[in-house]
């Protein structure tokens, strides 16, 4: 039998409501991406070409031209991302202190298409050459072309307060963004007794190769252990915010749409330090860049990290 005195434990959820007065200066804004329908023609004709049978599937490389996109614009939120059959939509969001500095369409064209020019050098010696290059240059010819009235959209914050899933749920991904932008370049002072220790925020964008959005990382730390073999040893590792929406049955504001709850994850995230000798097993590698000067002309740049998965060959 249980003491009675004994009170059982408690799971306490990091969850909390978005104080709505926080939504003052914010920015949202939404860029359709226009060549859906000439790039699955093109993956069509192609398929044609190299297997008349339709057995080999042309993949269409949509993550290497967001992270073409991303690597050149880090003020946005993310790049040309799924939403619904045949939409796909960058997201940028901005606040007071961090306003919107969004590329312009005619700049981001400039970057499909030499993303479209790198994907078509793939299908060299396959085929017969003179399909291929008539599928190619036909492709090119049609990615060339500007779309008329292709613009940024804004998207009204309040409208997806009201309700988190209009717009086709952006609000999932719009908010946690947000936070992170409105954290960004913040500081706090967490305690521990009596030693106190001060972070400074900085947002990241996307987490490798594949998650989108915003999450934010302090400055980095220095931290010793021992290790498994009682060897005594040293790294670096920062604290990582991420921010999650969700929403609970039966839980409704006052227009009788659900109410979103905003979840924090607090974690730690390893910084290497010291040559790559062996890999774990399955996991995943990033890196955190920087920029302080645009690598395009025209491009704006702010103190975003942008994360990229890594390759690596371990040295012997």
């Amino acid at each position: 039998m249980p003491k009675k005195d004994v009170r059982p434990p408690l799971l306490l959820p990091a969850r909390m409501n978005l104080a709505t007065d926080t939504l003052t200066g914010l920015k949202i804004e939404l860029l359709s991406f226009p060549f859906t329908g000439i790039i699955d023609n093109f993956r069509n004709s192609m398929e044609e070409v190299i297997s008349p049978n339709r057995k080999k599937k042309v993949w269409i490389p949509y993550r290497q031209l967001n992270n073409g996109l991303l690597a050149c614009a880090s003020t946005l939120t993310h790049g040309f991302e799924y939403f619904d059959t045949g939409d796909y939509r960058a997201l940028a969001v901005g606040t007071v202190e961090n306003p919107l500095r969004v590329p312009t369409p005619e700049q981001i064209h400039e970057l499909v298409i030499i993303w479209a020019q790198e994907w078509t050098k793939q299908f060299d010696g396959k085929g017969k050459a003179d399909q291929v290059n008539s599928v190619c240059d036909r492709f090119l010819e049609d990615i060339a072309k500007i779309p008329t009235n292709w613009n940024w959209q804004p998207i009204s914050p309040e409208k997806l307060i009201q309700n988190i899933n209009a717009e086709k749920g952006l609000g999932f991904q719009a908010i946690p963004s947000f936070l992170a932008t409105l954290l960004h370049e913040k500081t706090c002072v967490i305690r521990s007794g009596k030693r106190e220790q001060e972070i400074q925020w900085r947002k990241v964008q996307g987490d490798g190769s594949g998650r989108t959005g915003l999450f934010i990382v302090s400055q980095p730390f220095l931290a010793l252990y021992t290790d498994d073999y009682g060897e005594e040893r040293e790294g670096y590792f920062v604290y990582r915010l991420d921010f999650r929406v969700q929403t609970q049955a039966g839980r409704f504001n006052q227009n009788g749409k659900l109410k979103p709850w905003i979840f924090l994850h607090l974690s730690c995230q390893r910084y290497a330090h010291e040559p790559l000798i062996e890999t774990n097993y399955g996991r995943d590698i990033s890196v955190l860049m920087g920029m302080n000067e645009e690598r395009l002309s025209g491009y704006e740049v702010d103190s975003t990290l942008i994360s990229r998965w890594a390759q690596l060959n371990p040295t012997t």
